[in-house]
């Protein structure tokens, strides 16, 4: 395993990837966008799936924390040990699974709702798609598949690491909006909502750049849903497409996942 998976291994993963929303760029955008988002959406979503929810790559259990009150059994899965030990202790009530499913795909039945989280920008080309693939499996008919890419390609700051790879070489960039779609629809998932934040790049709260002007001007423009398409930071709802409906069948992998379409691995 020598791809995304080893890298949250470590024992000082938990601390390095809680400090991004405590005292990172993250941290405002998280508490004053992103959670309160989440915590309305996973209401929402209990109330009208209250069975089995999933979050798949779950690390810490940042995510997990908003949703497991809305539904009847919370389960979480990650191939890091030393995060679901932070996760099992932020949410005891929550089922903890440690099992890497492009190798051992466990038997865990279907869930009403699945969530995955900071995990297509980072993974590989066939992580991205395996991963997409064996959730389809265990998505019960119906259900609801919750994914984000925190970079988007045609934001500001997507834009800034596309430049960069340019000058240095590299072909493509973080994923953008056609891309999101291309990939999810190839894996059997339709997008039918999105939200978006971080119209503005990230900031720390200096006196050069105080907090409060920027995030009423953040809220200003993230009511647009025109300019939300071009926020760092993009939410989808996505639902599974039935086979017969999917252009005559879901399509088999391809061998280079999002990168055929111009689009390579960013790691954040």
């Amino acid at each position: 395993m020598n791809d995304y998976r080893s890298s949250h291994l470590a024992a000082e993963c938990p601390t390095q990837f809680e400090g991004h929303y405590i005292h990172g760029h993250g941290h405002l955008y998280w508490k004053h966008f992103e959670r309160p988002y989440l915590e309305r959406l996973f209401a929402r979503l209990g109330r009208e799936y209250p069975g089995r929810y999933l979050d798949f790559a779950c690390g810490t259990g940042r995510i997990l924390e908003l949703a497991w009150p809305h539904f009847i059994e919370t389960v979480g899965i990650d191939v890091s040990e030393a995060m679901l030990a932070e996760g099992r202790r932020r949410v005891p009530a929550a089922r903890l699974i440690q099992v890497d499913v492009m190798t051992d795909p466990p038997d865990v039945g279907t869930f009403q709702v699945i969530s995955l989280f900071r995990f297509i920008l980072s993974a590989e080309d066939h992580l991205r798609e395996g991963v997409l693939r064996w959730l389809r499996t265990v998505i019960a008919p119906g259900g609801v598949l919750v994914v984000n890419n925190h970079l988007n390609g045609w934001s500001i700051t997507g834009l800034r690491h596309r430049l960069r790879n340019v000058m240095r070489g590299r072909p493509g960039g973080p994923p953008t909006e056609r891309h999101m779609e291309t990939l999810l629809r190839r894996c059997g998932f339709e997008i039918v909502e999105a939200y978006g934040f971080g119209v503005i790049p990230p900031w720390r709260d200096t006196r050069r750049f105080p907090s409060a002007p920027l995030l009423r001007l953040e809220r200003l423009l993230g009511a647009s849903q025109t300019l939300q398409k071009y926020a760092k930071d993009r939410i989808y709802l996505c639902r599974p497409i039935e086979a017969e409906t999917a252009g005559g069948g879901l399509r088999p992998p391809s061998s280079s996942g999002i990168n055929d379409l111009g689009c390579g691995s960013e790691r954040q």
